[in-house]
């Protein structure tokens, strides 16, 4: 069960007369530190910030008992008793469930919107909830630009031959001639598996360095491409055959769970390089470190079949890999920056204004 709601009653403000509601943040004690490190002090930092409220809206915070926020039935029961008409939700926010879910007419307890602190929100609900009228946002575009900014140091760290260098400061190899082969990215061809927010973000970031830059896939309507200024690929095999780089940023769905296999990562030229800040499970993990291994191909990764990595992946075997833990993005001092996209998108909520980083069912259809 979930324990008595601090209510933060909100001042009015000297506004129009605005709508009535409430807000339930449904967070971890550690969610909440992350998102809106401003306000664990004192509520009045909250009350603060929210004077858009002018009384009328409450904002319920729920935070667990320092373990996460409490389990299904708990959450349920609390959505059946608070009715709230905004449910801020994060990675450990149990599902909405299926009854609430399907409940019509004064019994219906479903929130009308769903404001998302992270990216995903898959695991929160069904389509059906969009597909009824649902309003949903997330980070938006916040985390893509530091995912992209991490793709491109791991592509640099492994061109730069990163894993090579400790021997040499510690001089175990000699400095001369020069002890390691480097690469440089200039003038290389770059495919990007993928064409959501990270793919258009990391081509911002590529373009100075003279990359012949093409993209693919699936789905994904020409125009899309063509707004970004990216060449589409043929097909999957092609991008992975023509590409000096492969960054893999590809959202995991059914169509796309082990679509990059040891087939597709066999087109790609010797020596070449594999980047994945997308999904672990979209490419088959034995054959990236077979081929790896071997040095068929280098390989840079900051996610996994398995997060974290498993001990016993053959992964660990690869000795020039460059391997991240899953901290593409964002980076720390830009979580706030979320929970202030959160608190602008309540006020325009209530205030009948646009919301940013709205879901549509295209997005749902093509996100993890």
């Amino acid at each position: 069960m979930f324990t008595d709601p601090a209510v933060l009653s909100c001042p009015a403000a000297q506004a129009p007369a605005k709508l009535t509601g409430r807000v339930m943040f449904a967070l971890s004690r550690a969610e909440w530190q992350l998102f809106f490190p401003q306000y664990i002090r004192a509520e009045e930092d909250m009350q603060a910030h929210a004077d858009w409220a002018d009384g009328g809206v409450e904002l319920v915070r729920w935070s667990g008992n320092g373990s996460g926020i409490q389990g299904p039935a708990g959450f349920a029961e609390a959505l059946a008793r608070l009715k709230p008409d905004v449910l801020v939700s994060s990675w450990s926010t149990p599902a909405i469930p299926n009854s609430v879910l399907a409940a019509d007419g004064p019994n219906r307890t479903v929130p009308a919107y769903v404001c998302h602190t992270t990216g995903s929100v898959k695991h929160l609900f069904t389509r059906a909830y969009l597909e009824r009228g649902g309003l949903v946002t997330n980070w938006g575009t916040l985390a893509s630009q530091a995912v992209a900014e991490h793709a491109l140091m791991l592509t640099l760290s492994s061109l730069r031959r990163m894993p090579e260098w400790a021997p040499v400061i510690a001089g175990k190899r000699p400095w001369q001639p020069s002890p390691i082969y480097t690469q440089t990215l200039y003038g290389k061809r770059v495919g990007l598996h993928g064409m959501g927010n990270v793919a258009r973000a990391l081509s911002l970031l590529l373009r100075p360095f003279g990359v012949k830059l093409s993209a693919w896939s699936g789905g994904v309507p020409a125009e899309l491409y063509s707004q970004a200024g990216i060449p589409r690929a043929a097909s999957l095999e092609e991008l992975f055959a023509n590409s000096d780089v492969v960054i893999d940023c590809e959202a995991l769905t059914p169509r796309t769970a082990g679509i990059v296999s040891m087939e597709i990562l066999q087109q790609m030229p010797q020596g070449a390089l594999f980047v994945n800040v997308g999904r672990g499970l979209v490419v088959d993990e034995h054959a990236l470190a077979e081929l790896a291994g071997r040095g068929r191909i280098r390989i840079a990764l900051d996610v996994f079949s398995k997060d974290p990595i498993t001990p016993n992946s053959p992964l660990h075997s690869v000795e020039d890999a460059v391997l991240s833990p899953h901290i593409a993005g964002p980076t720390s001092d830009q979580f706030a920056r979320c929970g202030e996209l959160v608190m602008r998108n309540l006020e325009a909520y209530f205030t009948g204004l646009p919301l940013e980083a709205v879901v549509t069912l295209e997005m749902w259809d093509r996100s993890t």
